[in-house]
C-alpha cells in the first residue's frame, strides 16, 4: 500500500499518493457518483450522493454518515458537503470548490470553503494523484487540519486504493 505524502505551502495543503492503477480508472473513481459512494469519506463512513453534475458550474451535493459504532460519538453523525466544479480536463485534472453544507445545500458560513485542484499523472508505476486544497487564509487551513482532514483524506484514499487495485 502506498502512503500519502502531505505538506503545506502557504495557505495550500498538498497531498500526494501513487496508485498502482491506470490514470483513467483513478479519474473515473473521482468523476462517477456510483464510484464515489464506494470510497468517499474516511473508514467507517458511508457516502450518499444527492446530486452530481460533472461539468464546469455543476454541483456535487453529498452526505457522509458514520456507520461504525467503534467511532464512539461520531457514530450516526452526518457531514454534508457541497462542491461546485470549476474546471475539468478529462483524465488529467478536476478543479472545484468544496464547502461544508446542510441537507438543503446551504453552505456553512462558520467553516472554510476551499478550492481543490486534483491532478492525475501517468507514471511508470501507475497514477500519481496530487491534491492541492487552497484556503482563504492560514487560520482556515489550520481549522480544517485540526478537524482531522489529513487523516480523513488519507483514510479515504486507502479505501480508493482497495477499489482501483482490485
Amino acid at each position: 500500500m502506498s502512503t500519502v505524502k502531505s505538506h503545506v505551502e502557504g495557505t495550500t495543503l498538498i497531498m500526494e499518493r501513487l496508485f498502482k492503477a491506470p490514470r483513467q480508472l483513478v479519474f473515473e473513481a473521482f468523476s462517477t457518483p456510483a464510484h464515489l459512494e464506494k470510497w468517499w469519506g474516511p473508514s467507517g463512513w458511508e457516502t450518499k450522493v444527492y446530486s452530481f453534475d460533472f461539468k464546469p458550474g455543476g454541483i456535487w451535493h453529498y452526505c457522509m454518515t458514520c456507520v461504525d459504532k467503534e467511532q464512539g460519538d461520531f457514530y450516526g453523525m452526518e457531514s454534508w458537503g457541497k462542491s461546485t466544479f470549476i474546471d475539468i480536463d478529462p483524465y488529467s485534472r478536476i478543479v472545484y470548490t468544496d464547502a461544508f453544507s446542510d441537507a438543503d445545500g446551504h453552505v456553512n458560513p462558520d467553516l472554510p470553503v476551499m478550492t481543490i485542484t486534483n491532478e492525475f499523472l501517468d507514471t511508470s508505476e501507475g497514477t500519481l494523484f496530487i491534491s492541492r486544497s487552497e484556503f482563504p487564509n492560514e487560520e482556515a487551513l489550520q481549522q480544517v487540519v485540526e478537524m482531522g482532514a489529513v487523516e480523513g483524506f488519507t483514510s479515504q484514499l486507502d479505501r480508493l486504493e482497495a477499489i482501483v487495485t482490485q
